[in-house]
This record gives structure tokens, sequence and C-alpha cells, in this order.
């Protein structure tokens, strides 16, 4: 199942198809019928520039607002697949948060890497990100990008 840009238009074009660009990405459907996890399209480019790039952004852009709840943004990333930052001999990248506090770095999508540099990128699920977390670390969400999140590491062990 593919999510499309919203701001997408076929109006030009008697093709109802959309380019790869106006994909944010898609949710590929398992052998059992069921939904996998988001998938970001890495040919992705939003109409504004300040656009949410994939649904965990747009739930953290709604939570800064006070429209969506931290239990929502912990189920889009659950459903997601991120791209988590490592160093170039493999262990997790680390870096101060804009609050002090030591942290990984994750991206919710290509958009939000290329913002970034890290010397390794690696797609992740929740459960792999968890396991490649340092116990003193928490996790910072798209911090080159307009929204950011710091989630604490220790909370995200026990609601997981």
């Amino acid at each position: 199942m593919l999510l499309i840009d919203p701001e997408w238009s076929d109006a030009t074009d008697d093709d109802d198809t959309p380019p790869a660009e106006a994909v944010l990405g898609e949710w590929a459907e398992g052998p059992d019928g069921a939904l996998g996890p988001f998938r970001p399209n890495p040919d992705y480019r939003p109409r504004f520039e300040n656009s949410p790039v994939d649904p965990l952004d747009a739930v953290i852009r709604l939570a800064m607002h006070g429209d969506a709840e931290l239990d929502q943004v912990l189920t889009m990333l659950a459903g997601s697949l991120v791209e988590m930052a490592f160093n170039g001999d493999g262990r997790p990248l680390l870096a101060l948060s804009p609050d002090d506090r030591l942290c990984v770095l994750i991206a919710s999508s290509p958009a939000h890497r290329r913002q970034l540099f890290a010397p390794q990128w690696r797609e992740v699920t929740l459960a792999d990100l968890l396991a490649a977390l340092p116990d003193d670390a928490d996790v910072l969400v798209n911090p080159g990008g307009p929204a950011w999140v710091r989630l604490a590491g220790d909370f995200l062990r026990t609601v997981s």
C-alpha cells in the first residue's frame, strides 16, 4: 500500500500513476496478508520544503503542537523502518542532544538522513534499535529536521 503526497495532482497527466518523487513510501504486504512496517521512499521529494516526509515525522509534528499523544508517536515508531547512524567501526554513533543528553541518532526517512552525516547508516526496526541502544543513551529522532524529538532509552525499553 503506497502513501502518496496529498499535494500531488495528476491533473496534467492522463496517467493517474504518481511519479516516484510523489510517493512518501509504502507498507508492503506480507505472505499472510498483513501489512509490514512503513518503508520510506528514498526518491520522495515533498512539494513544500517544510512538509512532513513520512508518517513518523508527521505524528511528531502533531505531538509538538498538542494534536497527538506520546503513545501515537511510539506506535508509529514501532510500525516504521528507520535509519540509525553508526560509527565506522559498527558501533552506534553517539552525540549530544540540544538538551545535552547522550543519544543515538535515527532518521525516519532518507530525506532526514540527508541532513546528517554519519559514517554508516542501517535500516532498523524498533527491536533492532533497542538491541543496539547503549544503556546510558536516549534516542534522538530527526535531529537535523524542523521537528526533532528525544525519546528516553529507558522509557522505550519499558514500553516496547
